[in-house]
């Protein structure tokens, strides 16, 4: 009920906040710029691909830490590869762009991301690092250079240049609104799938549950080390199963999480292909469109 609240409230703020932008003779942001099919798709695009990216950050740190066993600087290290595999790509793709054009790369870029998402979906607790996991951090990574470095391009080419503060803000609030829906929105796609198949599992435990002290049951379903926490302080001759619950229970979780980011990285760059124009518009026209 609250959630719904929320939304609501959001909505309304949202229009509101639209419709006196655009009744002002200077405003903070000139809203009509989204009439600009290459402005709009490219920051949708850039939206999208954060939103996947920090969605499943959000959750693999996790999948590192508490499945894999790694300590938090273990886990910062074995993501490496990703920065690796943006920074080598990210001037290249801003090369292609100018050949090919934003369309075709951006939408490659987001479809590499979905492919490495989906690649993530299928691993378990002991599939290789050096293997699955690491190509398909290095797809994704690959794939976000390709969305961001020519879509930045497509924000900023889109406007006049006394409107590049303007750009630059809307590319950068794409990002962090991305990113922030990701989390909340990923988590609770993973919480929804590992929560009752955790409690599920727990049951099946015998005699775990009603062991268990008053409201700890409901940590566990609510936080991933919190359930960890509770299977290491665990009986011995329970243990290997409540951990191995909740290896199980955050796989299951994990796995449609990935599904999911994956899926929108694909409705992304078929959007990319369908809204994004190629090319920017001579500027001259632009400033009339605006006008």
């Amino acid at each position: 009920m609250k959630s719904n609240v929320g939304f609501a409230v959001a909505v309304l703020a949202l229009a509101f906040f639209i419709r006196f932008e655009s009744r002002q003779q200077h405003p903070l942001l000139e809203v009509r710029f989204f009439r600009n099919a290459r402005f709009s798709a490219a920051t949708a695009s850039i939206g999208i691909a954060f939103f996947c990216l920090f969605g499943f950050t959000f959750l693999v740190t996790q999948y590192f830490q508490f499945v894999r066993g790694y300590d938090p600087l273990s886990s910062g290290i074995h993501t490496l590869p990703f920065a690796v595999g943006a920074g080598v790509t990210a001037p290249i793709a801003a090369r292609v762009a100018l050949r090919w054009g934003t369309t075709r790369v951006v939408a490659t870029g987001l479809f590499f991301m979905s492919i490495g998402f989906f690649i993530m979906s299928r691993v378990d607790a002991d599939t290789a690092f050096w293997g699955p996991v690491i190509i398909a951090m290095l797809i994704m990574a690959c794939g976000l250079s390709l969305v961001t470095s020519p879509s930045t391009e497509a924000v900023m080419g889109s406007l006049p240049r006394e409107k590049a503060g303007v750009g630059s803000a809307v590319n950068d609030l794409s990002r962090e609104v991305g990113g922030v829906l990701g989390v909340a929105v990923t988590g609770s796609v993973f919480l929804s799938l590992y929560s009752p198949r955790l409690i599920e599992l727990f049951g099946k435990v015998q005699g775990l549950l009603p062991a268990l002290p008053e409201g700890v049951a409901e940590q566990a379903r609510e936080s991933v080390g919190a359930a960890y926490a509770i299977g290491q302080q665990s009986p011995e001759v329970v243990r290997p199963q409540v951990l191995s619950a909740v290896s199980e229970s955050f796989m299951h979780g994990f796995g449609a999480a990935s599904l999911f980011v994956s899926a929108m990285a694909l409705v992304g760059s078929i959007a990319a292909l369908r809204f994004l124009p190629a090319r920017a518009a001579a500027t001259a026209d632009l400033i009339t469109a605006e006008a």
